[in-house]
This record gives C-alpha cells, structure tokens and sequence, in this order.
C-alpha cells in the first residue's frame, strides 16, 4: 500500500526572496529593507506578481505597477525599514530551489520523493514512519524542518497523490492526516479548484452552483464528462485511489568524492597532506571531464580516537583548477588535528558548477594567461583567497543600478550572487560624467560665487580655500517624487533639489560638488582622482 505524504509551499518564492533580502542585509553598507515584492514584466511595465505579508498589509495587491506598490507603503515604513526588496521573478531559480529541497528530503526522510512544480513535493512515507513513531510525529519534524529553513510549509498525507495535494492546499490545518477509505469524506468539503482542474472548467461548475467537491460527486459521471470532458472525471478518480497516478520520483546523485583507506593510523603530517593533494587532482581531474567546477566541497579527516575532522572549501566560481583547490585546503591541513593518526581521508564536492566553455586554438598554450576567460579564472582565484583571509562576508562586489541618483549608483552583493535578471533591458540613461570617488556621505564645504545661482570662484573644504581654475555646470539632479527615503547628507535633511558643479581647482584637483538651491548649503560629493 502507497502512502503519500505532499508538502506545499504556498509562498516560496517569497519565502526565498525574503531569504536573499536577509543575507544582503548582511553586506557592510547595505541598507536594510522591509518589504519584499516579486515583478514581471508584461508590455514594459512591472507588475507585481506576488508580495509578502508586509507589503498586503500595506495596501499592495496583486497585479498593480511596481510604482503604485511602491507609493502605496507608509513614507514613515521607508524611513525606518528601508525601501521594498524588488527582483524579478524567475520560476527556473525557484524550481531549483525545490529540486535542491527535494534532495534534502531523499536523504532525510524518505528515498521516494517526486517534484509537482511550482510549489509541491511528493514524499513516499509508507514504512518510514516507524523512525518517528507515527505519522502525526514525522509531520511535525518536517514542519519544524521548514521552519527552521525560514519556508511556510502546509502538509497533507493519504494513500493517493490528489488527496494528499488537495488536503495540504485547501485543509483547514497545516497539518492534515487523511486514514485509508476516508478520501472522499476528506475531499468532500473542499473546493473543486483541489482537484488540479482547468481554471475554465472550474468557472463552469461555479455557473452551476457546483463549487464543493461533495457537490461533483453528486452529478451524473456521464454527463459531467460529456459537457466538461473526461479530465474532470480522471482527476476525481485519482483523487480517490479508482485510477492509478503515476509520479516520476527525484534519482539520488551521488556527490563527486574520491577517498583513501590506509592500513593503520597514519601520524605523519606530511603523508597526509600528500594524500589529500592526490585526492584533490584526482577529483579535479574527474570533473574536468564532465566540465564541471567546486563550488562547495568538503575535506573529512578520520582519526582513530577522536570524531572526525572536517575541513570545507567554497568558491566563487566553479573551478576544476587543482592548484587552486590545494592552495585553498593546504593551510587547513596543515592545522588540523590529527589525534593518533588519521585513518581514512575523503574529499567529496558536495556543490558544482557548469564550467564556461573555452575555445583552445592549435598555435596558443591552453595554461596561456592570455586565452580567453583566464582573467575570468584569475579573478575567481583572487576573491576565493580573499574570502579565505578576510571572510566570505567582507568580499562584495556592486552591480550597477539604472538610476539618475549618485548615491544609489550601485548595489553591494556576494560576488557568487548574479544581479537581478530582467525579462527586458532597463531603459537607457542619458551619459553622464561621474568622479571615479564618492564620499558617504557628501562632506560639508563654503562657495564663494557672484551670486547664489553662478558657478563657485572658491571653495572651502576640509579647512581648506581652494581656488577654482574652472567651472562646469551645473547640473540639476532631482530626487523622485515617490521616493521618500532619506538621501540627504545630515540628520533630518531630505533635500529634493541639488545643483553639481564639476571645479577644477589651481592646484590640480578636480571635486565633484553641489549646492542646495533651497537653503544655499554646499557640499563635496566626490573627487575625480
């Protein structure tokens, strides 16, 4: 007998917008945010798609432009939490998040578990129970599972697939347990959309007052079929364990590892960092192979009197390069704990990447640093060491934002985290001159001018006169009106006006700087260096 436990997770994409929003709010002079709200792109507007919790309690519903969301939270939400956290959503990033998610339960809760995208999986419990003690006990863990994954879970178990989708999605618990021969009792109250029917098929039954699964089992079989078609009918015979409902289930992979069994405790030091070495070329020859890369991997120690020790390794970019890998491991090895001596050693790459295609002419040196995508390499390696001596939290990298607004130029994330896709190019921004270095934030200074609308003949900055060579501008940079998020320089300043001036001083420096119309106020924002 099948048993079939389905786990739905209502808001994931949300769930892990709101994630990716917590982990950018971890970056050094990264602004923290509140709301989060996920976009498409229908006939060059932005519309919102989905929002969380925060943003509906706002006033944000589905299906409105970005900027009427936008204008719709609280200008004091935005001074104290930020502006809303915006991507674009992608249903390849979320089902590879299920797919990950899928694995995970393999190898925790059952060997049987198959994918119904988008938002649902498919967990064979039958006999796995018994490790819990009941069912109600097997629930409850992977509740407590989703949880601590920060995931809003719903969880439905019955003999078939449909009845188990059907109780986790429109249940009135999040938890609901349906016993043999009791399937249509459980469907009976639900409504018909629980069947997985077309969404046309459900707006005719609610023409006819049919909009309980009770009220479809008490029509004539052949005459729903003839005016619906038979889908409706297969869909309630599936649901109900009279029809057979195949599910391809998820092929456990077995991560890439390579591993050495010695005869006895090995003590040396350097026996084991040349056996680790060998491990590594080993596996980095595998992958180069199959023109895959380490992102994560792991290098386990096995002593004979203590627990074993374990060494892990992530990169930026996928690399096959064993030099690399060693050069990243071997300052770990050598201050590892050997015990009495280590008994077996295993490196395993618990996550890969697609290694980019290179094209390797006859008359070049394919280790030539000057081929094609070796700065890409170079730079990986550069950030991978980096991130080994500083931490992988000090190493960002901006992604440039199409905005008109200097301070907002950039955005800082991990450098392994792809900007934003976007279904469509942002639009264009006129080209500006901009100082290769801004001040944060812009530094207080004096002008001395003809009048309060000419270009400065003068500047005092950092206790210092400087006189100015040349003058050009200015330039007007207004804020948005919609924006009420803080950009000014000083407490309890919002200007909305500002006018740049780009000085060329006698003695050769070149400052970015701007004047407040409303006030007169002067400030350096930059410097070209």
């Amino acid at each position: 007998m099948r048993r079939v436990l389905a786990l739905v997770l209502p808001s994931l994409s949300i769930d892990l917008a709101q994630r990716r929003r917590d982990r950018a709010a971890r970056v050094p002079g990264r602004a923290p945010t509140s709301c989060v709200l996920l976009t498409e792109t229908r006939a060059g507007r932005a519309l919102v798609v989905e929002r969380c919790n925060e943003a509906a309690r706002r006033g944000v519903r589905v299906g409105l432009s970005l900027a009427e969301a936008q204008a719709l939270i609280d200008p004091r939400v935005r001074a104290r939490s930020g502006p809303p956290w915006v991507e674009e959503r992608s249903e390849s990033r979320d089902l590879r998040a299920l797919h990950g998610l899928g694995n995970w339960l393999m190898a925790r809760f059952s060997p049987v578990v198959a994918l119904d995208p988008p938002d649902a999986l498919l967990v064979d419990v039958a006999g796995t129970e018994r490790l819990f003690g009941e069912e109600d006990a097997l629930c409850r863990a992977l509740l407590r599972a989703m949880h601590a994954f920060a995931l809003g879970a719903r969880i439905g178990v019955a003999d078939t697939p449909g009845c188990a989708l059907a109780v986790a999605r429109h249940g009135r618990t999040p938890r609901t347990l349906v016993e043999s021969g009791e399937e249509a009792r459980a469907l009976g109250p639900l409504p018909v959309e629980a069947l997985r029917i077309a969404e046309a098929t459900v707006e005719g039954f609610a023409e006819l007052g049919v909009t309980r699964v009770q009220d479809l089992l008490a029509l004539d079989r052949d005459r729903v079929a003839a005016r619906f078609g038979g889908d409706v009918a297969l869909r309630l015979d599936q649901a109900l364990g009279r029809a057979f409902e195949p599910v391809t289930p998820l092929r456990f992979e077995t991560p890439p590892q390579t591993e050495r069994v010695f005869d006895g405790p090995v003590r040396s030091l350097e026996a084991i960092s040349l056996t680790a070495e060998e491990l590594v070329d080993a596996l980095a020859v595998e992958l180069e192979r199959a023109r895959r890369g380490v992102l994560e991997a792991v290098l386990v120690l096995h002593p004979s009197d203590i627990a074993p020790r374990t060494l892990p390794l992530a990169l930026a970019r996928p690399s096959a390069n064993p030099r690399h890998l060693w050069s990243m491991l071997r300052p770990k090895v050598e201050t590892a704990h050997l015990g009495f001596g280590i008994e077996r050693v295993r490196f395993t790459a618990t996550r890969t990447g697609r290694l980019p295609a290179r094209q390797v002419q006859a008359w070049t040196d394919p280790d030539d640093a000057a081929n094609e995508g070796s700065l890409g390499r170079a730079l990986g390696e550069l950030v991978d060491a980096l991130g080994a001596r500083l931490g992988p939290d000090r190493i960002v990298r901006p992604h440039p934002v199409a905005t008109h607004l200097p301070e907002r130029a950039f955005t800082l994330r991990p450098p392994e985290e792809a900007p934003p896709r976007r279904s469509e190019p942002p639009a264009a921004l006129p080209p500006a001159e901009r100082p290769s270095r801004l001040f944060s934030p812009p530094e207080p200074a004096s002008f001395e001018a003809l009048d309060e609308h000419s270009a400065p003949r003068r500047v005092r900055w950092r206790g210092i006169g400087y006189r100015i060579r040349h003058a050009r501008g200015p330039e007007r940079i207004a804020r948005p009106w919609w924006d009420d998020e803080s950009a000014g320089h000083s407490p309890g300043s919002t200007p909305t006006l500002r006018d740049y001036y780009r000085l060329e001083t006698s003695c050769g420096r070149t400052l970015w700087a701007f004047r407040e119309p409303r006030d007169g106020r002067a400030f350096v924002h930059g410097e070209w260096c």
